[in-house]
């Protein structure tokens, strides 16, 4: 057997050698990963998630809110005319009453001596009169002493047409009856409460704002009691002059017809929303869409684009476009913060 030449040596070992290297270039290459997707190649691919609104057409309110105490159109206190007993209370909290009612009866021992009083004062001034006509018939009286002996005579009268019915306590008013401190038994002094009444023929809620919100405010304006679209409705009835000196706020009053109160009681808590503008058929987008740099808006291809918007009235929920976008295009109201301009996007329920 012939014996290979060095040549021969050479050219097996450079194959052999290549061989090893493909070899090992084959297993780096089959241990390599494939290349990664981007966060910019997803979002192109897949876009950026967004909620979105439609702008429309339609009214835009601006409502201010504020709270204060509902109070009755007017209130009434039937007070104790003598320091006698209470004998008789003929009514209770929530009770509907009329005008001139009998309410609360006392046993008069000390009003009966008040009208004695008054009746024999009364006598007293027409004696007085009588007697002093016939003078000042005849001239022998000075018009001024005439005058005085009429007057006394008319406060007379006053007095005791005040005391009459002094035992029986009648309704100064008609409404509803909120609270009855007279108890049979009790010995009221002359003054004390005795039954709180309150006219429901309307309701009053007086509320305290600063003067730059009182700036909005005008007569007549429509006012709403609580939520809700059956919210009891009324309207701004009064407006201070000036500031309280002390608190330095302005007292705005809202009137609320008796028969549009439902579930309003003198004494609660109440919170007032003033309606202190409204626009008809205004182009509106929601509140949420509106961004310091202006509004996105998604075109036709899903592509974000960032419109510059001229803002009219603002409102709690929407805002009023001037310019910029037209009814019926999309506004991103979510999810506008990874997005750049001409970005696409895609709408998630």
């Amino acid at each position: 057997m012939k014996r290979m030449g060095t040549t021969g040596w050479v050219l097996s070992t450079l194959v052999l050698v290549i061989l090893v290297i493909f070899g090992i270039r084959l297993v780096q290459l089959s241990a390599e990963p494939e290349p990664t997707e981007t966060v910019d190649d997803i979002r192109e691919r897949d876009g950026v998630p967004v909620l979105v609104a439609t702008a429309d057409r339609g009214t835009l309110e601006v409502w201010r809110s504020f709270s204060g105490t509902v109070t009755g159109e007017r209130e009434s206190v039937l007070r104790a005319r003598s320091d006698d007993e209470v004998r008789e209370v003929r009514t209770q909290v929530g009770a509907r009453v009329q005008a001139g009612q009998l309410l609360v009866r006392q046993s008069g021992q000390s009003a009966d001596a008040r009208v004695r009083q008054a009746v024999a004062a009364l006598q007293q001034a027409e004696r007085r009169v009588e007697r002093l006509r016939p003078l000042w018939e005849a001239g022998a009286l000075s018009d001024q002493d005439w005058e005085d002996a009429n007057t006394g005579l008319e406060l007379a009268r006053a007095d005791r047409e005040a005391l009459a019915g002094t035992m029986d306590g009648t309704s100064p008013i008609a409404g509803v009856v909120t609270d009855v401190p007279a108890r049979v038994g009790m010995i009221p002094s002359q003054g004390d409460p005795l039954v709180y009444v309150v006219d429901d023929s309307a309701f009053r809620i007086p509320l305290q704002m600063s003067p730059d919100q009182a700036r909005e405010i005008e007569r007549g304006q429509i006012a709403r009691v609580g939520t809700g679209d059956d919210a009891p409705s009324g309207q701004v009835d009064r407006i201070a002059m000036q500031a309280d000196a002390r608190s330095r706020l302005v007292e705005v009053e809202v009137r609320v017809p008796g028969g549009a109160a439902s579930g309003l009681r003198p004494g609660s808590f109440a919170n007032v929303r003033i309606q202190v503008d409204a626009r008809e058929g205004v182009v509106r987008v929601p509140r949420i869409a509106l961004r310091n740099e202006g509004v996105w808006v998604l075109n036709g291809d899903d592509r974000a684009e960032l419109r510059q918007v001229e803002v009219g009235l603002r409102a709690d929920d929407f805002v009023e476009i001037l310019s910029g976008v037209q009814p019926g295009e999309r506004v991103i109201t979510e999810g506008a913060t990874l997005l750049s301009d001409g970005a696409r996007a895609r709408v998630v329920d």
